[in-house]
């Protein structure tokens, strides 16, 4: 029984011996892998993949009576020019948004410009393109857009999509498809087609509208009075757009 005793003993001693002897490094390594492995984490986080550029929606804030299932008829993506090439008959501007993110517009004879088609390096422009218009998968993205603003003045802004009269509206409000802004227009609105031809055609409904304004109120949606209208070539859609609000002056 002692013989027993001695021999349980010096295996405990040995074994404590590995455990704050050799097998410490192995315990180390563990460590140390543990910590390698949160570092590949934090380098691959969402935040610090590429990502495409920021697609900027004027106001994505819903009114609390409103039921918002439809999107926007455009997209906007809006970034430095850092490249303008001519190709088969198109041009191709690359632009980096604030992150730094790559973009593609590529811009055609069909292509709108609101206020000045002269734009160069170093420029920021924004470009719309149509929501449900297919695109290339490719990196960096590439956008087909259908109106492009460069040269805007500071009190320029501007909204693409497609109208409709605003339901329990006293002074013809407007209201864009995806909810959020709304327009009206009085003596001083101008209303023109993209070619620059007064538009004649008379009910503005249901088209898609290059909305320009200078001031606008703060509510959901968005009021303005336009300062010019710019009507696109698309049919006519008009679409049921029932929204409870209450109009700001």
């Amino acid at each position: 029984m002692l013989l027993l005793a001695v021999g349980l003993l010096a295996g405990a001693v040995t074994g404590m011996a590995f455990a704050f002897g050799g097998g410490n490094e192995a315990t180390d390594a563990d460590f140390d892998a543990d910590i390698d492995i949160n570092r590949e984490e934090e380098t691959h986080n969402e935040a610090d993949l590429p990502q495409e550029p920021d697609i900027m929606i004027e106001d994505d804030e819903m009114s609390a009576d409103y039921d918002n299932t439809a999107i926007p008829e455009y997209f906007s993506v809006t970034g430095t020019v850092v490249s303008i090439e001519q190709e088969n008959g198109m041009i191709r501007v690359t632009i980096e948004d604030e992150h730094g993110n790559p973009a593609v517009l590529v811009l055609s004879e069909d292509t709108v410009f609101p206020f000045s088609e002269d734009f160069e390096v170093g420029d920021s422009v924004t470009g719309w393109y149509v929501t449900n218009a297919p695109m290339i998968l490719i990196w960096p993205a590439e956008y087909n857009i259908a109106v492009l603003a460069a040269g805007a003045p500071e009190d320029g802004n501007i909204k693409v999509d497609r109208f409709n009269a605003m339901v329990n509206s006293d002074d013809g409000l407007m209201l864009s498809l995806d909810g959020t802004f709304a327009f009206r227009v009085d003596d001083n609105t101008q209303i023109v087609l993209a070619n620059g031809d007064d538009f004649t055609a008379g009910d503005i409904e249901g088209r898609r509208i290059i909305v320009i304004y200078d001031v606008s109120t703060r509510s959901i949606p968005e009021i303005t009075t336009a300062t010019k209208l710019i009507v696109l070539y698309e049919d006519i859609v008009t679409l049921p757009i029932d929204v409870d609000v209450d109009v700001a002056d």
